[in-house]
């Protein structure tokens, strides 16, 4: 047994997580992480897991080149936070000190990993040529940008990672232990969807205590998604140079980026769908156990980061008879039962079905019983039956820029992989054109181009495939990332539904006055690489060092070269979020700190925590169930337990659409049932609000989905505004605005 192959991959493993630790101090710093003790803590942790991931990953797999090397380290560190945080989340343990102590237990246990014997060692070919210079230096600079702009602007640039995504981490982390948080006023399925994405911006969170690393949690994600096309372009046959494209184009896509620098888990599944492919494809050419252990990994990963995994699983599930029927393909089901698997079977045993809040059938036959069924999610101003649509949601999946380029190329690109034979670029060619019948139809939210994000990269495929094609078209591939970065102020001209407005604007990337300071660094960047690649056990640590760095500075000038406000660096769509929840959350900020508020009115309560979690936020029940949750309601309806008596506080709809019949304001079919909400008992309310030792209320004014559904006064606000202006004893105004009002709750 030797082990100077395996030393060499961790070394540069580990260098890469050190060199990137100084720029971290620099970005946390200024934003009021100043403590010595938590960036110890962070050191701890990230330099435990690359090590021990890295050890792991290069004992059972021998070298295949830098990006494969990469990719199953990243699945087996994205496994071993989920694992971790799944096991210490049942026990409640989910706290810095015992997760430290497992990080160094599993550190010390990978020590005595060896590689095995007559395992190749790292390749030290260099990349310098200059297409590959140039490409090399977009990106480098593209994430500095991204990294800049996130972590001056994140996490206001998503409204789904204040609705639950980062509020979801932050409890656990506050509570010690995993559990299922109400949504009232959101989709009820957010509560109960797959969530090994909010354990790893768990992990981020603990040593800060905050989302400093957290707000741009998907980043890592969006590089590993780009390394992943590569690795494909290259199994597909492409030189290394043409391999490159399509990771570019990804990270130049309009949504990648903007989920890049934000806490949704969109690209994560986007990402672990690609790495399931790239594995899976791995794996039936080898078709070694060890192989397929790894693709079960990268599967199970991808089925508990989202519901929509479950859509797209039968692509991933037809490698196994790609080639014929693979028998060795079992050793997937232990990496799929415990990765995948828990979040469906806390849904069954808890709620009653493993896609709670969803019906489960299969072939008309009802397996497990939720709170609606397939035709009540259909219910929604979000799915339609109008192909004429498609092709806007797939340019608004891609980005508009991207996808006016893309579609030419993919025509001729795709014909060329069609006659190259059946694997694999045949069968990847096929599994993406499929894909997209599977979000049209299978889909009850059919508009919401994100659920097509899965699709984005392996479409990319063909930007690579032929060496002759790409060679032709290189300075065309030069122009079209300028485009997609410079843009246009016009949008295409095609009449879209009001939801979907602005959706085919062809804006660039980044605003005109930043275009140039991209092209400076990106020339930097590029000079860099030239350097240091020819050490290239060295370039990804230097690299990534110096792209941390260049975010740090962004972040650190944002304020001082853009007067009067910060720099905007990316130019990305607003989430539309209302200016006076943000003056309301400001005032909590300044004014409130270690506090318990309870919130109403809208589900974006992640702000309410405070910079560095210091609140601790929660949604108190109008019913006097403080302990129940949508299932409970839910269940005890169904069963006649829970009969609300009129005059109804909420009735059952559809989303922003009417439920056909509501004789008594219920139904069991409505897709936004609203049973938590329909009854109200003011003395309840307030009990509970002492009980939990509530310091202030949050009251928001509903919003469109809920006003027309729920009670509400005047000024729009729900039945806990009227409850607490009626006590003023007990409730009294500290600020408010048209849309937000603050109570500070009297304790007796």
């Amino acid at each position: 047994m030797k082990h100077g192959a395996g030393d060499a991959d961790s070394r540069w493993i580990l260098a890469t997580a050190i060199s990137i630790w100084p720029s971290i101090v620099a970005l946390g710093w200024p934003l009021g992480y100043r403590s010595v003790t938590s960036y110890l803590a962070c050191a701890l942790l990230s330099v435990s897991l690359a090590f021990t991931a890295s050890r792991i990953t290069r004992s059972a797999f021998p070298w295949s080149g830098l990006a494969d090397t990469l990719i199953r380290t990243a699945v087996v560190a994205f496994a071993i936070i989920v694992s971790s945080g799944l096991v210490l989340g049942a026990i409640g343990a989910l706290t810095l000190p015992v997760f430290s102590l497992l990080s160094v237990a599993m550190l010390a246990a990978s020590a005595f990993l060896k590689t095995p014997e007559g395992s190749p060692s790292p390749s030290r070919d260099t990349m310098t040529s200059a297409p590959i210079m140039a490409i090399v230096g977009l990106l480098a600079a593209l994430l500095a940008f991204m990294i800049g702009f996130g972590a001056t602007h994140s996490p206001l640039t998503l409204y789904d990672s204040l609705s639950y995504h980062l509020f979801f981490s932050a409890r656990w982390l506050q509570d010690h232990r995993l559990s299922i948080i109400p949504t009232p006023f959101s989709d009820v399925a957010q509560a109960y969807a797959p969530a090994n994405g909010e354990l790893f911006f768990l992990w981020l969170m603990l040593p800060f205590h905050g989302d400093l690393l957290a707000r741009m949690g998907q980043l890592p994600f969006a590089v590993l998604g780009a390394t992943t096309l590569f690795a494909l372009a290259r199994r597909l046959g492409a030189a290394r140079e043409h391999a490159l494209y399509p990771a570019a184009f990804f990270l130049l896509s309009r949504p990648v980026l903007e989920q890049a620098i934000g806490a949704n888990v969109d690209l994560i599944c986007a990402a672990m769908f690609l790495t399931t492919l790239y594995l899976g494809i791995v794996a039936v050419d080898r078709d070694k156990p060890r192989d397929w252990m790894i693709w079960g990994v990268s599967f199970g990963l991808f089925a508990g980061s989202k519901y929509v995994a479950l859509m797209y699983a039968p692509i991933l599930l037809s490698i196994v008879v790609a080639r014929g029927l693979r028998v060795r393909a079992a050793w997937a089901l232990p990496g799929l039962a415990a990765l995948g698997a828990p979040w469906y079977l806390r849904n069954w045993i808890v709620a009653g079905s493993p896609i709670y809040p969803a019906t489960l059938k299969i072939a008309g036959l009802t397996i497990a019983r939720g709170a609606f069924d397939r035709a009540a999610m259909l219910n929604t101003v979000f799915h339609s039956t109008d192909l004429g649509l498609l092709p806007a949601v797939l340019a608004h999946g891609f980005g508009p820029t991207l996808f006016l380029v893309f579609v030419p190329v993919a025509l001729v690109g795709g014909d060329m992989m069609a006659r190259e034979g059946w694997w694999p670029g045949g069968f990847v060619l096929l599994g993406t054109a499929l894909m997209i019948p599977l979000f049209w139809f299978g889909f009850p939210v059919n508009v919401d181009s994100r659920f097509m994000m899965p699709v984005v990269g392996p479409a990319l495929l063909v930007f690579q495939r032929n060496a002759t094609w790409n060679a032709g078209v290189r300075s065309a591939y030069a122009l079209a990332a300028a485009w997609i970065v410079i843009g246009a102020r016009t949008d295409l001209p095609v009449s879209l539904p009001w939801f979907m407005s602005g959706w085919l604007g062809l804006e660039g990337l980044l605003p005109l006055p930043i275009v140039l300071w991209l092209g400076v660094l990106a020339v930097v960047m590029a000079l860099a690489w030239a350097v240091v690649s020819k050490r290239s056990l060295a370039a990804i640590p230097a690299m990534a060092a110096l792209v941390v760095a260049a975010g740090a500075v962004l972040a650190l000038g944002a304020d001082r070269w853009c007067p009067p406000e910060q720099c905007a660096y990316l130019a990305v769509t607003s989430p539309y979020i209302r200016a006076n929840l943000i003056d309301g959350w400001q005032w909590v900020a300044g004014n409130t700190k270690h506090s318990t508020i309870a919130y109403t009115g809208i589900n974006l309560p992640y702000p309410l925590s405070g910079d560095q979690l210091t609140n601790r936020v929660v949604y108190v029940d109008i019913a006097g169930r403080p302990a129940w949750r949508f299932h409970d309601y839910d269940r005890a309806y169904r069963e006649g337990h829970f009969a609300p008596s009129a005059p109804l506080l909420a009735q059952s709809s559809g989303e922003l659409e009417p439920i056909r019949s509501q004789p008594d304001g219920t139904k069991q079919g409505a897709l936004r049932p609203r049973y938590e909400r329909m009854q109200g008992i003011r003395d309840a309310w307030v009990s509970s609000l002492h009980r939990l030792g509530v310091a202030h209320l949050f009251v928001a004014m509903l919003s469109a989905y809920e006003i027309n559904y729920q009670w509400h006064n005047a000024g729009g606000f729900p039945v806990e505004d009227a409850w607490a202006a009626a006590d003023p004893q007990s409730f009294r105004v500290e600020y408010e605005n048209a849309q937000v009002r603050i109570y500070a709750v009297s304790q007796p």
